[in-house]
């Protein structure tokens, strides 16, 4: 055989095999891999600061609070009234579940004497809305919010899932403000659980970035989506 043959024959292996190489170290790692146990440790670990930081009201920057899902202590004769806080006072009452309960970090405090919803109000918000890898899947606003440039949106807390509202929304607005800025994070039960929603896997820990910019009372059952001029 011809020599430079041979090593032309050579030549051409050795940059097949790095090709193939490379191509084996770029493999591009799937975003969604074991999706379920990431968000179920995720979830665990956010509530494990939000507990170690927890305070009863959204009026200190930095910490967090905690609210159980309104259903359930609507429900329960032990912490009646809207939401609740994850402490309980009763040494026989079972702790709610971490699935239960949404967690807010406190990012702006609003006026403290500014109105909160009621469930039968309408509210107009600023939100921009993540799963656990940084994907965002939903916001009113792109970038750095200004609300000089950003237009709210306005929601009916009657509404269901269907209209955009979710559990862990209905439950955290009506502890906010306005003017109250958190850092939301619903766990899958109060969000849309084991059914996949649009670009949102099941089984999927929402995090929003959430400003409760104004609550408008209805003035009869025609208004509850009432706009904000």
């Amino acid at each position: 055989m011809n020599k430079n043959l041979f090593w032309l024959i050579a030549l051409l292996f050795t940059l097949s095999f790095g090709f193939i190489s490379c191509a084996e170290d770029t493999t591009v790692e799937d975003p969604y891999a074991n999706w379920d146990d990431r968000n179920v440790r995720y979830l665990d670990s956010i509530a494990d600061v939000a507990r170690a930081n927890e305070i009863p009201e959204l009026n200190e920057v930095g910490k967090w609070v905690i609210k159980c899902n309104y259903k359930i202590s609507n429900e329960s004769s032990l912490n009646p009234g809207l939401g609740g806080s994850s402490v309980s006072t009763n040494p026989f009452e079972t702790p709610p579940s971490v699935n239960d309960s949404v967690y807010m970090k406190i990012l702006e405090v609003g006026e403290r004497d500014g109105n909160s919803p009621f469930f039968t109000d309408t509210v107009s918000v600023y939100y921009r809305g993540e799963l656990i890898n940084g994907t965002v899947f939903d916001q009113n606003y792109s970038g750095d919010l200004d609300t000089e440039v950003h237009v709210p949106t306005h929601f009916a807390l009657q509404a269901d899932q269907t209209d955009g509202l979710i559990l862990g929304w209905i439950t955290a607005l009506q502890y906010m403000k306005e003017g109250d800025r958190v850092e939301l994070y619903i766990p899958s039960a109060l969000g849309y659980g084991t059914q996949s929603q649009s670009s949102i896997p099941a089984n999927s820990v929402l995090k929003f970035d959430l400003k409760l910019e104004k609550v408008i009372h209805p003035d009869g059952l025609e208004s509850y989506s009432l706009k904000v001029d």
